[in-house]
């Protein structure tokens, strides 16, 4: 039974990490385009002062934005109903859903830094969207061995709720 969800804990996690890696690969290969000079042509009417300022808004939210996700998200009790109720599986699903959920936050991070660039052609917003982009990435990057501790602990009688070492580090 413990190989069984072994092999699946496995496979899980090499699908979201697979993810997370390739949303990184994309932020540096969007950064290093961006100091090549490699953009693309805008409209002038969508280059607006106005919209310059909303993408950082919109990036600064998705920043701090996947920061709650995985806080939400990686509350012990929430993980330890999710174990309750739909088992081993459920909960590496919900692990997994959180892992990829925060790397679209970033890869959109990535992307609409991309844009400032190709509208803007200054590389360092790049730079900035880029390094956040990562950051983020990294945040939210799923960790194998908190991945199988919080699988192994919400197995236990008192589950997660009950171990104080596992909270704030569940992925």
């Amino acid at each position: 039974m413990a190989e069984v969800k072994e092999d699946e804990l496995t496979g899980v996690h090499r699908g979201a990490s697979r993810v997370v890696q390739g949303l990184i690969t994309l932020a540096l290969v969007l950064v290093a385009l961006a100091y090549a000079g490699v953009g693309v042509p805008l409209a002038a009417s969508l280059l607006d002062g106005r919209l310059y300022g909303t993408l950082w808004i919109v990036i600064l939210f998705f920043g701090l934005g996947a920061v709650a996700l995985r806080r939400t998200r990686s509350n012990p009790a929430r993980l330890q109903d999710i174990a309750a109720l739909r088992g081993t599986a459920g909960l590496l699903a919900s692990l997994s859903k959180t892992s990829l959920l925060i790397a679209l936050l970033g890869g959109a991070i990535a992307l609409l830094g991309y844009f400032i660039f190709s509208g803007w052609r200054n590389e360092s917003d790049m730079l900035k969207a880029g390094v956040l982009a990562v950051a983020v990435l990294l945040y939210g990057y799923p960790r194998r061995e908190s991945w199988s501790r919080v699988v192994e602990v919400s197995q236990q009688p008192g589950g997660l709720v009950g171990d104080t070492s596992a909270k704030g580090t569940t992925e």
